[in-house]
């Protein structure tokens, strides 16, 4: 089967643009035979959780992510392709930094919603950024939930949900064969590119390595209101080879092949389903 992702560089200034590029990526996926492809963290809209925002509908109008989610969904869906798609989901509870999971025939079938959630409630003054998502973004409450979208049954990590390793073991325990890990990552002052691309690889390679399961992964790439975001989507087979990488810091479509008949016979190599000691995975003192 072929998988993709979708990724994105700097997002337009509006929801309906960057739809709009996002369509385009999804063209050239459907067109080359992409059963399933994967955007990055709050596709939809420039990464808004590194300042203050005075007003926040530019970015999570309800109306206006319905509209390019249903618009994307339709092409996606000409293609018999699969999608999983992230957005600022705005509800009468509050906001949520979650994605979309649909399936081959365009409709939506579920939602993550990012777990856990970094950063800090106000600006630091001393650094040029601060990851500012708890100020606007409320825990996820779906848990690590597993979909069958038709191609594959895939399960979803947003960003900092990735540097988790309970958050693969959860979504390989609920069945996914796929893990969508969904992200936008800026370096951090007193950062290198090199290095935040390196541990984002080592904690993806490591997840699907654990667990036998293929990540697609795919994030913001460029230069976006002054902050450089690392980029580097790749698709990741089930014994933590990379199968496929961006080449670009923009628009790009990162296609692999993905083989689940021997990731099955890989997850039975390695027995961690019938081996593990969940039991005994827990702090106690020493006998």
């Amino acid at each position: 089967m072929l998988v993709a992702a979708l990724q994105m560089g700097p997002a337009a200034p509006t929801i309906s643009e960057t739809a709009e590029r996002i369509i385009k990526l999804v063209d050239k996926a459907g067109e080359a035979g992409v059963k399933l492809a994967v955007l990055p963290e709050l596709a939809l809209t420039p990464y808004f959780a590194a300042k203050i925002q005075e007003d926040l509908t530019p970015f999570v109008s309800p109306e206006d992510n319905q509209a390019a989610i249903e618009a994307i969904s339709d092409r996606s869906a000409h293609y018999g392709m699969a999608l999983v798609l992230p957005f600022a989901e705005q509800n009468n509870v509050g906001l949520y930094n979650s994605m979309a999971f649909i399936d081959d025939q365009g409709e939506r079938v579920g939602t993550f919603r990012k777990m856990h959630i970094p950063g800090q409630l106000e600006p630091k003054p001393d650094t040029p950024i601060t990851i500012l998502q708890k100020r606007y973004f409320l825990p996820g409450d779906l848990g690590f939930s597993v979909h069958d979208l038709g191609a594959a049954k895939v399960g979803g990590l947003i960003c900092y949900d990735r540097r988790f390793p309970e958050s693969y073991r959860s979504l390989s325990n609920n069945g996914a064969e796929i893990i969508a890990a969904s992200f936008n990552t800026p370096v951090m002052p007193g950062g290198t590119l090199a290095a935040a691309r390196n541990a984002s690889k080592l904690s993806m390679t490591a997840g699907a390595y654990y667990t036998g399961t293929t990540v697609i992964a795919a994030g913001k790439a460029g230069r976006e209101g002054g902050v450089t975001f690392i980029g580097r989507s790749c698709v990741i087979g089930p014994d933590g080879t990379i199968l496929a990488v961006a080449k670009t810091q923009g628009d790009e479509v990162v296609m692999a092949e993905v083989d689940l008949e021997n990731q099955a016979k890989i997850r039975e190599r390695w027995s961690f389903a019938t081996n593990r000691r969940p039991d005994d995975y827990v702090m106690r003192e020493p006998a």
